[in-house]
């Protein structure tokens, strides 16, 4: 038994079956792009829209509304600073903080006051130290720390607390990198 197949009478492949589903995949692509285009197009001129919105209603609260004396209007405005102010620094996660500080401070050293500065992450330290030396070692694991930056020792100065109980106090500015 022997097969012969001839490879060059036999169409294997309907050419104009696929150009047609070609075409219709191209067709439905093209359509897809104009939708794009166009909603591309609209959410541009809703954006442009918006910010002119947003200029228009910063432009009127920027300015004085009538029948306030300039005195009163900017008294209100550096109420409003100061209220901010609080309300940011409210969000603070504090808990966050005291725990970077507490994961900073090696045995030796006694923390007694944090406060933090006006600018933003800006923290005083102050504390006690047994010797200068845990200072100093203090002050190089602050500087390893990738948690703190800025690190300036502020002023230090020797404590004697009786006879034979000497020890160090100092203050230290930093900021905290969160």
């Amino acid at each position: 038994m022997r097969f012969t197949i001839n490879l060059a009478t036999r169409t294997y492949l309907d050419h104009r079956v696929l150009n047609m589903l070609a075409y219709c995949v191209i067709a439905v692509l093209l359509v897809m792009a104009g939708w794009n285009v166009s909603r591309v197009s609209s959410n541009m001129g809703e954006q442009s829209r918006m910010s002119a919105e947003i200029a228009a209603i910063q432009s009127r609260f920027e300015s004085k509304p009538g029948g306030i004396s300039e005195t009163d209007f900017s008294r209100q405005k550096a109420r409003i600073r100061f209220y901010n102010e609080i309300i940011e620094r409210k969000s603070l996660n504090w808990l966050k903080q005291l725990e970077t500080f507490e994961n900073a401070t090696p045995e030796g050293i006694s923390l007694s006051s944090l406060s933090q500065g006006k600018d933003q992450g800006e923290w005083k330290l102050e504390g006690r130290a047994r010797t200068f030396k845990s200072l100093q070692q203090y002050l190089e694991r602050l500087e390893a720390s990738e948690s703190f930056s800025n690190i300036l020792l502020l002023s230090h100065q020797k404590l004697t607390l009786g006879e034979n109980m000497h020890g160090v106090q100092f203050t230290i500015s930093c900021k905290v990198v969160n």
